[in-house]
């Protein structure tokens, strides 16, 4: 279970810590906000204490117009629940019964000079993408078109020198070797670059080289959605081919579908052209236009009439 220890959120989002400080280990297991609002009235039947609470302009107010014993009574249920931490947005003062309770309960209160509304759409942002499943693949990442394209394949099948290829004819190299994927919903992942090997390629022969200091910072890219998966393999004469592309394979990638082709390779075939070709024919099949299914229609016209 992926899991975000409360003092590596005070660093990364700048927080201030007011009180609990010896709670700063508790471990944050949800990527979700909450700001309470019913659980200030008094109802808990469905609170999600896993998730960090905000409190704002709003909650705070509301408290402070509660009587004394009714305050105390809300904020000893709220923290009753094993909560990760507590943040208050726009450097509010916070209430001297919170601090109180937060210290014996070693409950960490942070704060934080942002707006409540721009502060959960980035601390949400951070969480969600510390919570994202991960993986990493043997690979060459690239952009071609706009088409985010993963090439994979055996070593030494020329993916590298492909890539090289595409990025001299304009394209851009995102990623190469150890391509990181990271699942950022149901239908889209991403894929971006080891930090060691960054802007890097490996060339046999060559060795290492960089790719922006080369052919500019146009022809690399930080990150980009995988859109297409493209496999290369050793041509094979005993094996068949698809010759029309009818069908649309695909594969699982972080159990999202990304569409899939493989091209097989051998001497003198220009694997650049065709890559780019794919991804030009990718853009065609998002707009609706299938030439291989409009050719077997027209083929399928024509014998019919005996043509």
């Amino acid at each position: 279970m992926k899991l975000v220890l409360v003092r590596e959120i005070v660093k990364d989002q700048n927080l201030n810590v007011i009180a609990g400080n010896t709670g700063l280990d508790r471990k944050v297991i949800s990527s979700e906000v909450h700001r309470p609002g019913l659980e200030l009235a008094g109802f808990f039947d469905y609170f999600g204490y896993e998730r960090i609470i905000v409190l704002g302009r709003t909650e705070l107010a509301y408290l402070g117009e509660q009587s004394p014993e009714t305050r105390k009574t809300r904020l000893r249920q709220l923290l009753f629940f094993n909560i990760p931490c507590i943040i208050v947005t726009d450097d509010l003062l916070v209430l001297d019964e919170l601090t109180e309770l937060c210290n014996q309960k070693n409950v960490p209160i942070l704060r934080t000079s942002e707006k409540t509304g721009e502060f959960i759409y980035q601390l949400s942002r951070y969480l969600h993408n510390r919570f994202a499943p991960r993986k990493s693949v043997h690979g060459v990442f690239v952009e071609v078109y706009g088409v985010g394209i993963l090439i994979t394949g055996p070593s030494g099948i020329g993916k590298s020198e492909c890539s090289l290829e595409l990025v001299k004819r304009g394209h851009r190299l995102v990623a190469d070797d150890a391509v990181q994927l990271m699942k950022i919903s149901d239908t889209k992942v991403i894929g971006y670059p080891d930090a060691l090997i960054k802007h890097h390629m490996e060339i046999r022969g060559l060795g290492i080289i960089d790719i922006r200091s080369l052919f500019g910072i146009a022809a690399t890219a930080d990150e980009k959605p995988v859109e297409l998966l493209i496999q290369l393999e050793k041509w094979d004469d005993k094996k068949e081919y698809d010759r029309l592309g009818i069908s649309q394979k695909s594969v699982k990638l972080l159990k999202v579908e990304i569409p899939n082709i493989t091209i097989p390779v051998r001497e003198g075939r220009n694997l650049a052209v065709i890559i780019e070709t794919a991804a030009m024919n990718f853009y065609l099949r998002k707009m609706g236009i299938h030439s291989a299914e409009e050719f077997a229609r027209n083929l399928q016209t024509k014998m019919a009439k005996g043509i």
